[in-house]
């Protein structure tokens, strides 16, 4: 005696559930959804709408490796310091504001900082302030950073490449220890040991301890202000580690999940269903419906489907649902349509479809109240197997930067790894996590719908 077949949406979820592939599954695919539903949480779309403004994340060290590595190896780790609070001691002499401002920090580690920036908001009216910063080592030793007049508002001042600060620097070696090489590495020149070798970061030894910073401020009116930042990069940052553009990467993998997996689950549903129901339709309302559909579905099977996308972003601008809805259009036929067209054949041959004509059902209700719940169990599968498609599908057209260009995505980060050769520089995690989550995901769906085919094809049912 055969199994009674499995139909209906709850019933064929019930059946999944018993399969260890369908938990396996769903807990997968649970993760994911709860990362997607944690992101506008954890960060908000109005940080996301910032991945193309490089200087809203200047802030954060560029290539650092998660936070976490520390944890594994500790003495090859430094994290970013930011110094921001400063003391004042200000007086006036013969009309000339003279404020100095002082902070001081520890620097703990054994490997020197990635680079060294000094930010100062400047405010004033008519007569430029002249400004002088120095930093004071463990040792005593004094060096100057910056010696000059800086512009109204924002001033960056990136130490490690900054050519007059570089001057400062050589300077200071020339004095101390009576040598004039051709490069000069700040970051490393200012966290050394006195040394011959103290502009080398590979056999200097790193100066620890407590650090004084320095700000002299002179103005030459009454009122005008400054503030000042002092930021140390580190290695590390964050439980992903960031960029070469110095973006969180936690920001991009997690925007990643609701976009892939919205894009892919939507397409997925949407182009699954209209291929069954097309298919289904044609075979049921005749011979000449069935050969339009079939004729339609081969030429559709044929059409490249990638190089049209890359042609139509090129001529257009298109966001993640533009993107979607040529997807679509280019999928309403395809494989689905005849897989559906040959289950619709066996199906409609049998016993209860034709008690169904006898009693004088309509050929409408005939296919969507009997012949497509037959066809449901392969639905889920086909559509639980397409979604990882269309995910690739958006991964590739990003990996192009054909993507939506103010979204990120895992395949927007998969090729911002690749034009920075990240793999050949020993950037792992820039690689490895977006690539991952793609895995993941795609796993998901895929023993979903292995889950499915052991319901369609019941030998393949687990004891």
């Amino acid at each position: 005696m055969s199994e009674r077949p499995v139909t209906g949406v709850r019933q064929v979820l019930k059946e999944v559930l018993k399969t260890k592939s369908g938990i396996a599954g769903f807990v997968i695919l649970g993760a994911m959804v709860a990362i997607a539903a944690a992101t506008p949480i954890y960060a908000p779309f109005d940080i996301a709408s910032k991945w193309n403004d490089l200087k809203w994340w200047g802030d954060n060290p560029a290539l650092a490796a998660p936070y976490w590595v520390k944890y594994i190896s500790p003495d090859s780790v430094s994290e970013t310091i930011y110094v921001t609070q400063f003391k004042a001691e200000a007086q006036n002499v013969q009309g000339v504001r003279w404020t100095k401002y002082s902070s001081s920090f520890n620097y703990p580690y054994k490997t020197f900082p990635t680079e060294v920036r000094l930010i100062m908001d400047v405010s004033y009216f008519e007569k430029q302030p002249r400004v002088i910063v120095t930093l004071t080592r463990p040792d005593g030793e004094k060096v100057t950073l910056y010696n000059g007049a800086p512009t109204n508002g924002t001033n960056f001042i990136n130490l490690s490449f900054d050519a007059e600060s570089k001057k400062h620097v050589l300077s200071f070696l020339h004095e101390k220890i009576g040598i004039l090489p051709t490069e000069v590495y700040p970051e490393v020149v200012l966290f050394a040991k006195l040394s011959e070798n103290m502009n080398d970061r590979n056999s200097a030894e790193v100066l620890r301890g407590v650090y004084t910073l320095s700000v002299d401020y002179i103005s030459f009116e009454e009122r005008g202000s400054i503030d000042t930042k002092f930021i140390v990069y580190g290695n590390v940052y964050g439980l992903a580690g960031t960029d070469a553009y110095r973006r969180d990467l936690i920001v991009g993998l997690m925007w990643g999940a609701p976009v892939a997996l919205a894009f892919g689950t939507i397409a997925a549903i949407v182009t699954v269903l209209l291929q069954v129901l097309i298919g289904a339709a044609g075979v049921w309302f005749g011979s000449r419906t069935d050969e339009l559909v079939q004729r339609a579905t081969d030429f559709f099977l044929v059409i490249p489907i990638l190089p049209i996308l890359i042609l139509i972003n090129v001529i257009y601008t298109i966001t993640i649902w533009t993107l979607l809805g040529w997807v679509i259009l280019f999928s309403i036929v395809g494989s689905v349509t005849k897989v559906s067209r040959s289950i619709v054949l066996q199906v409609k041959e049998e016993q209860y479809i034709e008690a169904a004509i006898s009693y004088g059902a309509s050929k409408k209700r005939i296919l969507f109240f009997h012949i497509l719940p037959r066809v449901m169990p392969y639905t889920f599968a086909l559509i639980a197997l397409s979604a990882p498609a269309y995910i690739f599908l958006e991964a590739s057209l990003s990996f192009l930067g054909l993507g939506d260009p103010q979204i990120p995505s895992w395949g927007r980060i998969l090729g911002d790894a690749f034009q920075s050769g990240a793999l050949y520089y020993g950037y792992w995690w820039w690689v490895i996590f977006p690539a991952l989550m793609i895995m993941l995901v795609s796993l998901g769906f895929t023993l979903l719908s292995y889950a499915f085919d052991k319901i369609v094809n019941p030998r393949l049912r687990e004891e």
